[in-house]
């Protein structure tokens, strides 16, 4: 199992493990995405011959072609430089900090803090990038002398790349053996929506966990809770169980609440 090497601590001081993302496959990531915007460069090319071609053989006077001619050039300055500028400021807005060559590399842009990136973060670290990728990609000196692997951008938007795995991000492939609890088995309305996403965040992120660090981060998680809810441990009953447990009270109440 991948050692988690990026530590958070919590307003509630409990410790959030999560593996960095690497050089290697950040390297792959970008290989993929600039794969894509010569792609897409190409087909601005091959758009502008044809217009070129086109405008050629309209039936117009010569000043009127040379002033298509300027708006034509115009246009396709404008879209290398949007192809350019605005790939990865699109897709990493929009795709919550990825891109497709990240997506495709299981890897995704988040704050320091670890929440989602942000359109400012995204635009700061992106606005770096001829910078990171200037004087023989220097960016990448940076990502090997810093401990979290962050390019200049990063360092200035506040931003670190992580590992992800898409199977245990999503509340559907949850891996639960806990069956649901009775109603009175806590207050669960004692439970703050961001204290649910902590609780959330270990279930999604436990499996990405180095072995000896999964058992004690679950531990202090569920004595937190037991502390919150003024519960006390089953017998016999495991942390993460515990945990799975509350997980589903959770999601009942929510259902309870929808209907």
């Amino acid at each position: 199992m991948n050692k988690p090497d990026y530590l958070i601590s919590t307003p509630e001081n409990v410790d959030l493990h999560l593996e960095l993302a690497g050089l290697g496959n950040r390297i792959y990531a970008a290989f993929l995405d600039q794969l894509i915007i010569w792609i897409l460069l190409l087909v601005t090319v091959f758009i502008g011959v044809f217009a070129a071609v086109t405008i050629e053989n309209v039936p117009a006077s010569r000043d009127t072609k040379t002033i298509m001619y300027y708006y034509l050039v115009g246009f396709c300055l404008f879209a290398i430089f949007v192809i350019n500028f605005g790939y990865y400021i699109y897709f990493e807005g929009a795709w919550q900090g990825q891109t497709p060559g990240k997506k495709f590399a299981n890897i995704r842009v988040i704050e320091a803090n670890g929440q989602p990136v942000t359109w400012a973060s995204v635009f700061i670290r992106n606005l770096l990038r001829l910078v990171d990728q200037g004087l023989m990609f220097i960016g990448i000196l940076p990502m090997m002398i810093d401990k979290n692997e962050r390019r200049f951008g990063d360092l200035a938007a506040g931003t670190l790349v992580v590992r992800e795995r898409l199977q245990a991000l999503t509340t559907t492939s949850l891996k639960i053996t806990a069956t649901t609890p009775t109603d009175s088995f806590v207050d669960i309305g004692q439970i703050s929506p961001d204290e649910y996403q902590m609780l959330l965040t270990y279930l999604k992120r436990r499996e990405m966990m180095a072995a000896e660090e999964r058992p004690k981060l679950a531990k202090k998680l569920a004595d937190y809770y037991y502390e919150k809810l003024n519960v006390a441990p089953a017998e016999g009953e495991s942390p993460e169980m515990f945990l799975e447990k509350l997980y589903l009270a959770y999601m009942a109440r929510a259902e309870i609440t929808a209907d």
